[in-house]
């Protein structure tokens, strides 16, 4: 094998492809448009805020008791989480015009309050109707959730208000306070049980709720750095696709594949040119993408060279790319014209990115889905790098998961190669 024959067909791959404004727009500034389109439409910088629900009220209650219907709706009016106000209160005169604006989505809820809502909310058990909207079934499952939890909590606040406020009476009116009881609850004074009876029949199960997010994905840098990482997977995927099912036809359709034969130009001098002019331009491509996340977009993707484990980042990158031309050059073997190549090639690496767990988390897909992606070796190169800049994976872990990938790669390379040659042969023959 000369050195001299495989630089040329590296050259003329990287010019092949840099002269083509297509191919540049796949395969460098699609990926960029991706990320900047996730990092401000689908994460926005307000992700993670409360939400403010645009809220219609009509109140029937006319109650003379300290809390009524004009009293629930000043505290809707300025109650506040995190600095945000969670409802927008617009009151209405009657209720065509409140359904009118919940049907056509301009309000996200709309609450009626009952006539003699405060009256039944101090001596007994208070009813409130609420209507739930939203412009999409996402935004309806959230409305929905938003006011569901408010309520409530607001309906637990109320229950020990008025419990708090019965003790008082029975405390200083009606219950001597040395009055005690015995029983499976212990020995305490009456008042004590009768509190913490009272109690359990307002809340039952006091639950308190932590949320533990694994510390890489707690912060929006951290998930847009999860999605760089799955953009750079993606184009991975059909421009490796791509690169391995058109290496051959693209110089048939040129005319430059018989002049090659006729060279002493070797099968394998050739390969080895446009295998490694594929993973520069991967490698090239994958370095803008993560360049636009850190620096532009301020993703988190933690690499620190003096790390031993962040050096089988790159290391797994090469492989990711290697596999995706491997596999293209299987592809190759059922392609007839360059065109018909790319496109099958650009579709199932599409197809595949949003099933095989590169740009969606696995977790989100069916079980048969799911299976795919645990069994699809990009996937597991693609995961070893997450792991590691997102995760904070140890040496250990990620040595076993590189060794692993390093495997598939070989045997996907080989099987490529045979693609490769029987391919090559076909149309030498033609």
């Amino acid at each position: 094998m000369k050195w001299c024959r495989v630089k040329a067909f590296l050259i003329s791959g990287l010019k092949t492809t840099f002269r083509d404004r297509a191919s540049i727009f796949w395969v460098f500034l699609w990926p960029i448009i991706l990320v900047l389109m996730t990092a401000y439409v689908f994460i926005p910088p307000s992700v993670g805020r409360p939400l403010t629900l645009d809220t219609g009220v009509i109140s029937y209650d006319h109650s003379e008791t300290p809390f009524n219907g004009t009293t629930f709706i000043e505290v809707l009016r300025a109650v506040e989480y995190n600095g945000t106000k969670l409802f927008n209160v617009k009151t209405y005169g009657n209720e065509s015009l409140l359904m009118d604006d919940l049907v056509k989505g301009k309000l996200d809820v709309g609450i009626i309050i009952p006539e003699e809502f405060g009256k039944n909310l101090t001596f007994s058990q208070a009813r409130l109707k609420v209507y739930v909207s939203g412009s999409n079934i996402y935004s309806i499952q959230v409305n929905k959730a938003i006011i569901s939890e408010y309520l409530r909590e607001f309906s637990i606040r109320t229950g020990l208000k008025k419990v708090e406020i019965s003790l008082r009476y029975m405390n200083t009116s009606y219950i001597p306070s040395n009055l005690t009881v015995q029983g499976p609850w212990g020995n305490n004074s009456f008042l004590e049980f009768i509190h913490s009876y009272m109690l359990g029949l307002v809340e039952p199960i006091n639950v308190t709720i932590i949320e533990k997010t694994p510390e890489a994905l707690s912060t929006r840098p951290a998930i847009i750095g999860w999605y760089v990482i799955g953009a750079l997977g993606m184009m991975m995927l059909y421009t490796g696709f791509v690169i391995g099912a058109t290496a051959v036809v693209e110089e048939k359709e040129r005319g430059s594949l018989d002049r090659i034969l006729s060279t002493p130009t070797r099968e394998a001098e050739m390969l080895m040119g446009k295998t490694l002019a594929g993973l520069v331009i991967l490698l090239l491509s994958s370095a803008a993408i993560v360049f636009t996340g850190v620096f532009v977009i301020g993703a988190k993707i933690e690499w620190n060279p003096l790390n031993i484990t962040d050096w089988l980042v790159p290391l797994n990158l090469t492989l990711t790319g290697l596999m995706t031309i491997g596999i293209g050059f299987m592809l190759s073997l059922i392609a007839k014209t360059s065109r018909g190549a790319s496109s099958m090639a650009t579709t199932l690496g599409l197809l595949l990115s949003f099933t095989a767990g590169v740009w969606f988390p696995k977790e989100w897909m069916p079980v048969p889905v799911r299976k795919l992606a645990d069994l699809f070796p990009v996937t597991w190169a693609l995961d070893t790098i997450r792991d590691i800049v997102v995760y904070n994976a140890g040496l250990m872990e990620s040595s076993i998961n590189t060794v692993k990938n390093l495997a598939v790669t070989i045997v996907i390379l080989v099987l490529g190669i045979i693609a490769y040659k029987k391919t090559l042969r076909r149309y030498a023959e033609q």
